[in-house]
């Protein structure tokens, strides 16, 4: 199960391929786009440069969000519109209507 949008089996068009290292599971999306962090140019840093610390740290941000859609803890995508403070799992973002870009490099 993805530890940021907390599904096992999503889309991999909207969540990207799902990615593990030292029992840490993400989507390759939900990681991009829900990580407050950089990327280190080591790729060997964790899970797409993202260190596993900071991973561990977004895990624990997150669950004191809830997401706007489905009401459950651990939403990690915040809306980028000014004013709105509203938060998302990256698969229920589709459901609530949003727009979700992504342009490399990010």
């Amino acid at each position: 199960v993805c530890m940021l949008c907390h599904q096992a089996e999503a889309d991999p068009h909207i969540c990207g391929r799902k990615l593990e290292n030292r029992g840490i599971y993400v989507h390759e999306f939900c990681l991009l786009l829900g990580s407050k962090r950089f990327q280190h140019r080591i790729r060997r840093a964790g899970i797409m440069g993202f260190l596993l610390e900071d991973i561990r740290d977004t895990v624990q941000q997150a669950a004191r969000k809830r997401c706007f859609v489905c009401g459950k803890s651990g939403a990690t995508i915040t809306c980028r519109e000014t004013g709105c403070d509203r938060s998302f799992h990256l698969p229920c973002a589709v459901e609530g209507e949003c727009i979700t870009q992504f342009l490399p490099p990010y």
